[in-house]
């Protein structure tokens, strides 16, 4: 069985849910021996390519980087608004970028194609011209997190601008997903979208697999952390939710550390919070702190960070968006808090009960062991793949 594995952003280094859900697959398919993977990504201003990054347990020559322009700019929005385009997609299609893969497919032959984003379907039908069946794994449904950023946003140009985004991607994701051969949905509320969507599309739930923390963990540390890319807007919505509306309810003693791609440091002044900025390990920043708040307000699909947190055993605070997707119950998994004197009392909570931390801790990390393990999903992966 020979596949490509396209992502519209590099695997690695894992800096984000993206690239962490992105690198998982990637390892599942590249664990099974029957199987030769090559892997296609595009690199832009925002993910660079840098081929170190990758393990050493991935053949190099099997790793192909296209370089493409993604910055947003006004003639491009403006141009998309006129033609009735979904700017949202048109931004990752490169015709250069066609022209190389179209060159690669005449040398090389491949069963399948494993797109990791609808923002990939404008290169579907070379792939389908070469005789690859095409399966579209969705980390979300995009045009559900659009309609609600546009719900949230108080009127104005820029809700106005927002909800004829989601409307332009609404009607592409709904148009070009009818033309593929399987998609692999990351929870069972997109998928049981889809499949009414797509009702003659062979559609599987596939979730992100986690490697789980084998040690059992102390919680004794505890301050709250959050980590996340803030150049996605439902973790800067959600962290402006925080310290507009749940900080000011928290006493002195209260102490948050924020850390993430895009974060700027000056834009937080208050003395309980810490800013760390960019990181380079993940996992280090997480296991050197205490309690992991997640306070997303919007979003679609499964929030991969709040399932990398449980995998490390770590206890949570979230919403109810930030739990979506995931049949974790409120606390024996987590606790879930939606208002802000809810947010705000779990906070209190946590940080004075040690037992609490540790028992939501290790219940988290079985559930994940149980239910997003590494060779249970790359199982499913096979089969699905093979089954089309």
């Amino acid at each position: 069985m020979k596949i490509v594995h396209f992502s519209n952003k590099p695997a690695y280094p894992r800096i984000d849910g993206g690239t962490i859900a992105i690198s998982q697959l990637l390892k599942g398919l590249l664990s099974n021996p029957k199987c030769s993977v090559t892997h296609f990504t595009l690199s832009t201003q925002k993910h660079p390519f840098t081929i170190e990054h990758y393990p050493d347990f991935f053949a190099k020559d099997n790793i192909h980087n296209f370089a493409i322009d993604t910055s947003l700019s006004l003639t491009g929005a403006v141009s998309s608004i006129v033609k009735n385009e979904s700017y949202n997609v048109s931004r990752f299609f490169d015709a250069s970028v066609a022209d190389e893969i179209e060159i690669y497919l005449k040398k090389y032959s491949f069963d399948y194609v494993i797109l990791e984003s609808i923002f990939l379907l404008p290169y579907a039908e070379i792939f389908k011209l070469h005789g690859c069946k095409v399966i579209v794994r969705t980390h979300n449904v995009e045009h559900h997190i659009w309609e609600q950023q546009a719900e949230n946003c108080s009127p104005s140009l820029k809700k106005m601008y927002l909800k004829k985004l989601a409307k332009q991607l609404k009607n592409y994701e709904l148009k070009a997903l009818q033309k593929v051969e399987g998609i692999m949905a990351i929870s069972k509320e997109d998928a049981a979208f889809m499949r009414k969507a797509f009702p003659t599309v062979p559609i599987e739930i596939i979730p992100t697999s986690f490697s789980i923390a084998l040690a059992e963990n102390n919680n004794a540390s505890s301050d709250f952390y959050f980590l996340g890319a803030m150049d996605w807007q439902p973790n800067r919505e959600g962290i402006d939710w925080l310290t507009a509306r749940v900080l000011p309810l928290l006493n002195n003693e209260i102490n948050i550390h924020l850390a993430g791609k895009r974060m700027f440091c000056n834009e937080y002044t208050d003395d309980r919070i810490q800013c760390h900025g960019e990181i380079v390990n993940a996992s280090e920043f997480i296991q050197s702190h205490g309690i992991c708040i997640i306070p997303i307000q919007s979003g679609s699909g499964i929030k991969i960070k709040l399932l990398e947190n449980m995998a490390l055993g770590k206890p949570i605070i979230t919403t109810t968006e930030g739990a979506r997707g995931i049949e974790v119950k409120h606390n024996k998994h987590l606790l879930i808090a939606d208002t802000p004197e809810e947010f705000a009392r779990a906070m209190i909570t946590l940080r004075a009960d040690e037992h609490k931390r540790n028992q939501l801790g290790n219940a988290a990390r079985s559930f994940v062991n149980d239910n997003f393990g590494e060779e249970n999903i790359s199982k499913r992966i096979f089969e699905f793949i093979q089954s089309i």
